[in-house]
């Protein structure tokens, strides 16, 4: 009897070890092994928000049109006269080109001009004394009107301007105011393409200088 027990026990001792991770136990003299439960924690991952890539185009200063050329421009009858005097001349700039208005006053109807480009030395009046124009050119207007009177009405600005608001135009300086005549002579960096048209209220010559390309 005590040999069948001492059996009996090694067997049972036995039966309950193993090696392989999974657990056993004896029912009946049969062994059940039940399987092994491995648990494995799920991976997450977050994809990495990247922010969208915006560009701004390069800002490009528009193409200037060309206007005018270098030939002579003048009105329908150049050499019309008019009762209108002179009040202003001024320059300013823009983009494609600088401009000179030569502004008038009084009543009556537009005087005939012209503007051509003519080489240096101008003469002043019904002088005999030649000048010469700051600059490479020189562009030369004529109106059939006063710029100042000879009892002084009208313009009463300088009549030699040297211009700080604009690069290519170097100076202006009236040198004919004889007769009921005006001469504007405008010394010019360099000879220019260039347009002069005639805007109304108030009376004005526009002379646009071609700048840009």
């Amino acid at each position: 009897m005590k040999t069948r027990a001492f059996l009996t026990v090694a067997v049972l001792a036995l039966a309950s070890c193993g090696d392989d991770g999974s657990s056993s136990s004896t029912v009946a003299g049969s062994t059940t092994t039940a399987p092994a439960t491995t648990t494995t924690a799920a991976t997450t991952t977050t994809a990495a928000t990247t922010a969208p890539t915006t560009t701004t185009p390069a800002t490009t200063a528009p193409a200037c049109t060309a206007t005018g050329d270098t030939a002579p421009k003048q009105s329908d009858d150049p050499m019309a006269m008019s009762g209108l005097i002179g009040k202003d001349i001024r320059t300013g700039t823009h983009e494609c080109f600088e401009r000179v208005v030569i502004e008038l006053q009084g009543t009556g109807d537009m005087p005939g001009w012209w503007a051509q480009y003519q080489d240096d030395p101008q003469t002043l009046g019904e002088s005999s004394e030649e000048v010469y124009l700051k600059g490479e050119a020189t562009l030369v207007v004529r109106l059939g009107s006063w710029m100042q009177t000879m009892e002084g009405e009208g313009y009463q600005g300088e009549w030699d301007l040297f211009p700080t608001n604009v690069t290519t135009i170097e100076e202006m300086r009236l040198i004919e105011n004889w007769e009921g005549v005006t001469l504007w002579a405008i010394g010019l960096d360099q000879t220019r393409a260039f347009d002069a048209y005639v805007l109304s209220d108030p009376p004005r010559l526009v002379i646009d200088i071609q700048t840009g390309s």
